[in-house]
């Protein structure tokens, strides 16, 4: 995973989508919380696919709900933990 555009589809893949609803293209900044998009089922399946996708484990402590309100807020864990293994 090297942008946060392919986070955002990454997290689109996670959301349930309403019954008969076309799934929406996410930008960086889409509000997910705020619109309700996620869900702590959809959250965890997130945390999963990042680390079964890209390696990403996030610890216990970066999942919190301030994370996940757009893709760019959890886009900025990413690149925080990925500067943390680099050293």
């Amino acid at each position: 995973m090297n942008t946060v555009e392919e986070l955002c589809t990454l997290i689109s893949s996670k959301i349930t989508w309403g019954r008969g609803e076309e799934p929406q293209r996410l930008s960086p900044d889409t509000p997910l919380l705020e619109q309700g998009l996620l869900d702590s089922l959809s959250i965890m399946q997130i945390v999963a696919a990042l680390d079964a996708q890209a390696g990403i484990v996030l610890p216990d402590t970066e999942i919190v709900a301030a994370n996940f309100r757009s893709p760019q807020a959890l886009w900025s864990v990413v690149e925080n933990i990925r500067a943390g293994a680099a050293l």
